[in-house]
């Protein structure tokens, strides 16, 4: 009896073992009866000739790759990737779910701005990822407060619905009255209809120099306020008339005085024009904040700030900006050279790099310094303080964004790098080196990589709130 039970046990277990062998990713080995998508998780990861890292790498890739998977075998997944054919560990793969449908279109618009922001989410905040010219066509998918939702050749984003006109496809049959001669309109709500003087057949640019400049509906100060401008801002000026420049600034649209408007030359937005300085911290006779791990390794600020240069420069020698390096070896310019020398190359931005450090070792995070206070000087650019806080703000969100450490903001600090320095200036300290979180990214070449990136990116951030096109210079994953 006994041996009848454990014959049946054996029986079921085998059928068992067939059964999960024929599934899709079984235990051992298994294809695909159907592919799946499969999204990187790791920040690099060896792809392979084999499932197993006794096999040669084929190319490293990135966090969030998509991969099309075709295959299981003992925790490694083979699949398809950038016309390339490979393996890779499964535990640093996430299996996705199939695309939902599309969702249903509620209604079409057309884009009344000449140049119109798609963003990530509902909110100015969000990140752009294209914009619309002026009489495109888009489907309206989702309504949240005053933003649509719409389908781009992107994938889905958010507008401003205030720019977007509903289509209306009905046919209205002639009218049978005659035209009614039509009401003026108060000059609070509408914009002007008289002539106004075209600035040549293309338009020009300015920037603002005023601390807030309002946005009016029209030429002067009886028309209604639409917002407010900060100085420093690049705005399009599209017509002209008794003082007032119609004027374009991303999705606002409206009239500013013209004496607070000064014009900048093809010259002035040349991307080859601009010129930036990048200082890695300290180096030489001057380490900066060291560590002195339990295995006996030693961490130098210097050195570490030094290599995330390196790879920076990689990503800046496609930028046709002029890039120059207080230093480019393990040597030590004074603070007093460094800032001279940014004054000579006449920088129109400088950035030093370092990493933190605290006395009881629980510091964590990435924070970003500007020079708080308006320190009056002849040769100081006018915007230099906002021009700071804008830099800042864009290297601090991006390299957040790429070492997923602790949001430690901007803040302002006295630093006499960019306290002395003459044009827009910051100071960004990666992380705690101290910190077993922070060094174990601040001390990998992958990750230090990624910090170079971060900051690549919140330079074209930057360069492009600056009035500069730099869309074909962003890295595309």
């Amino acid at each position: 009896m006994l041996l009848k039970l454990w014959n049946n046990v054996l029986k079921i277990s085998m059928i068992l073992s067939i059964l999960s062998s024929s599934l899709f990713f079984g235990a051992n080995s298994s294809k695909a009866a159907t592919t799946q998508t499969g999204v990187v998780t790791a920040a690099s990861l060896n792809m392979r000739t084999g499932p197993s890292t006794a096999y040669s790498k084929i190319m490293i890739l990135k966090k969030g790759n998509k991969l099309t998977i075709t295959e299981r075998k003992n925790g490694w997944y083979k699949f398809k990737f950038s016309k390339k054919t490979g393996w890779a560990s499964a535990k640093y793969i996430k299996l996705v779910k199939k695309t939902p449908t599309a969702p249903k279109v509620l209604f079409s618009g057309e884009i009344t701005a000449s140049s119109l922001n798609v963003r990530t989410s509902p909110s100015v905040t969000g990140k752009v990822i294209t914009t619309l010219k002026k009489g495109t066509k888009v489907s309206i998918v989702e309504k949240k407060s005053t933003w649509y939702r719409i389908n781009t050749t992107k994938g889905y984003g958010w507008v401003s619905s205030a720019y977007v006109i509903q289509i209306v496809n009905e046919v209205k049959p002639p009218s049978t009255k005659p035209p009614e001669e039509s009401k003026p309109n108060p000059p609070t709500t509408k914009p002007p209809s008289g002539d106004t003087s075209a600035i040549d057949q293309q338009d020009k640019s300015g920037r603002v120099t005023t601390s807030s400049l309002n946005v009016r509906t029209g030429p002067g100060t009886t028309y209604e306020s639409i917002t407010s401008i900060k100085v420093g801002t690049v705005v399009k000026i599209k017509a002209e008339k008794d003082g007032w420049y119609e004027i374009e600034a991303g999705t606002i649209v409206g009239w500013v005085s013209a004496k607070y408007i000064q014009q900048i030359s093809d010259d002035d937005m040349n991307l080859e024009n601009f010129i930036l300085v990048i200082d890695p911290g300290h180096g030489g006779s001057d380490p900066g904040a060291t560590f002195k791990t339990s295995s006996g390794e030693i961490y130098k600020e210097s050195m570490i700030v030094l290599y995330v240069s390196q790879f920076l420069n990689d990503y800046l020698v496609e930028l046709p900006i002029q890039t120059y390096f207080t230093r480019e070896s393990d040597t030590y310019p004074t603070l007093n050279q460094r800032v001279e020398f940014a004054k000579s190359k006449k920088a129109n931005a400088f950035i030093s790099i370092h990493i933190n450090a605290s006395s009881s070792h629980n510091g964590n995070g990435t924070e970003t310094y500007y020079y708080g206070e308006s320190k009056t000087s002849p040769t100081n650019s006018p915007t230099k303080l906002e021009d700071s806080m804008t830099l800042a703000e864009t290297i601090q969100n991006r390299l957040v964004e790429k070492l997923e450490l602790k949001d430690r903001g901007t803040k302002s600090g006295n630093f006499q790098v960019i306290r002395e320095s003459t044009m827009a200036s910051i100071l960004t300290e990666l992380g705690y080196i101290d910190h077993p979180t922070d060094n174990v990214k601040l001390s990998n070449e992958i990750w230090q990589q990624e910090a170079a990136e971060g900051i690549y990116l919140g330079i074209l951030d930057y360069l492009s709130i600056q009035g500069y096109n730099v869309d074909s210079y962003y890295i595309n994953d």
